[in-house]
């Protein structure tokens, strides 16, 4: 029997080839929490898209990061060459923006039924604080292997639909969908989606709560950009963003005519303007302006919709 396992990372593609399962092995890594993923384009262009971010600010070569994003689908477009098809996924949002993407394919690609299963899971018997399949060694991943489940044709449905509801320009469908029944068809999709939403700007002060975390980790004191990364990954209840997107948000935070964050590697600082902000006495967006992406949500300054925990607060509104 030949199986295909698609992985969210070499974190978990390399104890994994350790571990002795059969099969071949390839990764799908993008983070599509960070960046356009807007509705409109088709597969060809929506890589270009993503490449363009990507790159963007990085130091990668655009076209070498397109090369890798195709790679990547054609690694997929390859699963009738094997019997089984296997995705292996945790809890965070990384994996469920990926997991979902991979469903909407599926939607479009329509296997036979079998050929395709899931691994996913939230925690692991004797880690207290689960962060994802990397943590796992190779005998515990094995473990694993006999657990997986055929993925089902409700399952396909609702990733297809969270895909295409997470990249639509308008987040209010999402978030009244993602506290259906339907979407509780994947385990931890909800969650995930809540913490997608957390990263809209806030009612009172226009601070995603990536940002509002890494002010909250300054306003204790200055520290180096791996002290703040640590401080904020301990913050979130599922781990899922890398340092790459990480500095992103950082650097966002240094700019601006107010910036909220002064600094460099060894050492960064909250500003009296971030201070007022992480207060609520003064809004970031109206100090700075907005010009970034969450899925299919173009956020800019003149369209700029809010998020207050529990509901979207659309542009002019508020």
């Amino acid at each position: 029997m030949t199986i295909l396992h698609v992985l969210n990372g070499d974190a978990t593609r390399i104890p994994l080839e350790q571990s002795g399962v059969a099969g071949e092995f390839t990764i799908w890594a993008d983070p599509l929490h960070d960046g356009p993923v807007p509705l409109t384009l088709d597969d060809e262009a929506l890589r270009a898209i993503r490449a363009a971010h990507l790159a963007d600010g990085s130091g990668e070569d655009q076209a070498g990061v397109l090369r890798t994003l195709r790679n990547w689908d054609a690694a997929l477009d390859r699963w009738p060459e094997f019997d089984e098809a296997v995705f292996w996924f945790e809890h965070d949002l990384f994996d469920q923006l990926i997991l979902v993407r991979h469903l909407d394919w599926l939607a479009r690609t329509t296997p036979p039924a079998g050929r395709f299963s899931l691994i996913c899971i939230g925690e692991h018997p004797g880690l207290s604080r689960f962060d994802g399949l990397g943590q796992l060694s190779p005998v515990q991943l094995l473990a694993l292997f006999p657990t997986r489940a055929p993925l089902s044709s409700a399952e396909i449905d609702t990733g297809a639909t969270a895909w295409a509801l997470f990249r639509a320009p308008d987040p209010t469908p999402l978030a009244a969908w993602s506290r259906s029944a339907e979407a509780a068809r994947l385990k931890f999709l909800p969650g995930a989606l809540a913490r997608h939403l957390d990263d809209l700007p806030g009612i009172a002060d226009g601070l995603s709560r990536s940002e509002r975390q890494i002010l909250v980790a300054l306003a204790a004191g200055p520290g180096t950009f791996a002290d703040i990364f640590r401080a904020t990954q301990r913050m979130e209840e599922r781990v899922f963003m890398g340092d790459t997107s990480f500095r992103r948000i950082l650097d966002g935070l240094g700019g601006g005519r107010s910036p909220l964050v002064t600094g460099r590697d060894d050492r960064f600082a909250i500003t009296a303007a971030g201070r007022e902000v992480l207060a609520g006495r003064s809004d970031h967006v109206a100090l700075n302006g907005i010009d970034r992406w969450a899925g299919g949500v173009h956020l800019t300054t003149a369209a700029c919709w809010r998020w207050d925990g529990t509901r979207v607060t659309p542009p002019g509104h508020g």
